[in-house]
């Protein structure tokens, strides 16, 4: 049996491609503001580590 011709794959890419172009700033956006957090916390620890 021969499937092949079911699924239109250039179709999927594309629309997969489309989705993943409009989604990226967002993701950017997030993975930016979860990096700032963690380097934030870093900076806090490392002056309460100097403190003591």
């Amino acid at each position: 049996m021969n499937l092949s011709g079911v699924w239109d794959w250039t179709f999927f890419w594309n629309s997969f491609g489309f989705i993943l172009k409009t989604v990226a700033s967002f993701l950017m956006i997030i993975v930016a503001i979860i990096a700032v957090g963690l380097l934030l916390s870093v900076v806090i620890k490392a002056v309460k580590n100097s403190r003591e």
